[in-house]
């Protein structure tokens, strides 16, 4: 009779343990819109800055520069969230032919490479 109990004690046993032990931590918190919106807003401004690196005429002048294209990209995404939104707004205000002139590439570029030095 004992041999048959050991099994029911070995499961109350169990049981009794891990009602002792305490319940893992949940932890929830409210997101704000503009948060949601504000992260959304970085990511296409990074796809914006990544789009541009992307064209023939910028790709060109970063090779006159003496920029690797893909270095370049890489240094894009080390930006900070600010650096990005800033550069991209930058972008934006190329003229409507999508014609930058060789100040404002050369600015931008620029930009991309101190921020990754500083980086």
């Amino acid at each position: 009779m004992r041999a048959s109990s050991l099994p029911g004690s070995i499961l109350t046993t169990a049981i009794a343990a891990a009602f002792a032990l305490p319940p893992p931590l949940a932890r929830a918190e409210l997101v704000s819109t503009e948060q949601l919106v504000s992260d959304y807003g970085v990511q296409a401004d990074r796809e914006k800055v990544r789009a541009f690196l992307s064209r023939a005429d910028a790709q060109r002048e970063m090779k006159a520069m003496g920029v690797a294209p893909e270095t370049a990209k890489q240094r894009v995404d080390a930006l900070t969230d600010a650096e990005v939104t800033n550069l991209a707004g930058k972008i934006d205000t190329v003229p409507a032919a999508g014609r930058l002139s060789t100040t404002e590439l050369i600015l931008i570029v620029l930009i991309a490479i101190l921020v990754a030095i500083l980086i």
